[in-house]
């Protein structure tokens, strides 16, 4: 049987909590900040991911 782990709702899910990801863009692989919680491994539910994009500021900066 296996052991199971309860969900922490305040853990960011896109990177598990651990505030990087693995990004392609470019061609290459690189760990970034995760964008959904800014390297803080915690979900904000007010956050939006997706603005920097939307202002013209590159949302793939190395964490």
């Amino acid at each position: 049987m296996s052991a199971t782990t309860e969900h922490d709702p305040s853990t960011c899910t896109a990177c598990r909590g651990s505030g990087e990801l693995i990004s392609g863009l470019g061609g290459e692989s690189h760990r970034v900040r995760c964008p959904w919680c800014d390297g803080t491994g915690r979900f904000d539910p007010a956050r939006d991911a997706q603005a920097p994009a939307r202002e013209g500021h590159p949302a793939d900066q190395p964490a």
